[in-house]
């Protein structure tokens, strides 16, 4: 994981509301989600509670259902532990492949979602 710097974050960000957001929220007709939050001590739970063959988390960009109670037709993510795929350098979940062991109670144990924003932003 490569670290960036506050001002390509900032930029980053600006670029997605100003593309991917204004063209969601047009075409769906929704406010739609600029970030995810997550509780600190859930994240620490997460990564400490990935079983041994774990090689990492990926996070997978999702719409959440026309049912959900706070954030309805709203992109969220889902959060999934990784496990080693066939080739060099390969990282496979549940979500992405038929791998036996990423489908495994443990890992399919280990899908997440966090708090979307909007509608739960902090007040600024």
């Amino acid at each position: 994981m490569d670290s960036i710097d506050l001002k390509t974050a900032r930029e980053m960000v600006a670029r997605y509301k100003k593309t991917r957001k204004a063209v969601i929220d047009k075409h769906h007709g929704v406010n739609d989600t600029e970030s995810t939050w997550l509780p600190i001590d859930k994240l620490k739970e997460f990564v400490n509670n990935l079983p041994p063959e774990a090689t990492g988390v990926r996070l997978h960009f999702g719409v959440h259902g026309a049912d959900h109670k706070d954030a309805p037709h709203q992109t969220s993510v889902a959060i999934v532990g990784t496990v080693a795929g066939k080739r060099p350098n390969e990282h496979v979940d549940a979500i992405q492949a038929d791998n036996e062991i990423a489908k495994s109670a443990n890992m399919l144990a280990m899908v997440k979602s966090g708090r979307d924003c909007p509608p739960a932003c902090p007040v600024a």
